[in-house]
């Protein structure tokens, strides 16, 4: 996976809500939050409305979207998800990663995907990641969506949908370059001599300006616009 750090100990848990069916899955999921004292169950929906009301009542942090159910359309999930502003974070559990759909998923809001028989650890160390920012991807796919996002070069999107990169301030725009090379906060802090306090602080004043919860985000929509050359260094 890319572009996860160590954290300290947290005040509060992380609390998960969960859309899925297969009940083997469910159980696994269940039996992960019980046993981990960082992350909360608020609760396992199994269709959209009930997903959406789960985040208007519990305000989760984040939630996990099994896609291989085809009783729904991750895609237009995600983007609702993303409509109700200040959503959780966005993990999609797949059973193959697929680069176009990877891509339009990221695209639509996901912060990260898992694949379905990863160990229930990663899936844990995945939830923590995106809850502080963090693009989730497994390492074969990083590798093929920057080689993808190259290929394609800038897809036409709408401006509604484009990122704001002209308000970012010379620092701020440094350092996107850099978590655009794949580098974390304490690789950046380093590169260019700051604490990584202040480097925290950048990448979240960053990330409001351009609408989007996570470095995956705002990188894709800054290629869409074509304001980067292309994700540099095989990482989000």
């Amino acid at each position: 996976m890319s572009q996860m750090a160590a954290t300290g100990p947290r005040t509060r848990p992380i609390r998960i809500a969960v859309l899925a069916r297969r009940p083997l899955l469910v159980t696994a999921l269940r039996a992960l939050m019980a046993a981990e004292a960082e992350l909360e169950a608020v609760g396992v929906a199994d269709s959209r409305p009930q997903l959406l009301r789960l985040l208007d009542e519990q305000e989760p942090r984040v939630v996990l979207i099994d896609d291989s159910d085809p009783g729904w359309e991750t895609g237009d999930i995600l983007r609702a998800v993303v409509a109700r502003g200040g959503g959780p974070a966005a993990v999609v559990l797949v059973d193959r990663c697929v680069d176009e759909t990877a891509l339009e998923h990221l695209r639509a809001g996901a912060d990260g995907f898992v694949l379905h028989d990863a160990a229930l650890s990663e899936i844990a160390t995945a939830i923590r990641a995106v809850s502080d920012g963090y693009a989730v991807l497994p390492p074969p796919l990083t590798r093929r969506l920057v080689d993808l996002l190259v290929r394609r070069g800038p897809a036409q999107v709408a401006v509604e949908q484009v990122p704001q990169v002209a308000t970012l301030t010379s620092r701020e725009r440094e350092i996107f370059d850099l978590i655009a090379a794949g580098m974390s906060n304490s690789e950046v802090a380093q590169e260019l001599v700051l604490s990584e306090k202040t480097v925290k602080f950048h990448v979240s004043n960053l990330l409001r300006k351009l609408g989007v919860r996570s470095r995956a985000q705002a990188i894709v929509r800054a290629w869409d616009r074509g304001v980067l050359a292309g994700p540099r260094g095989g990482g989000f």
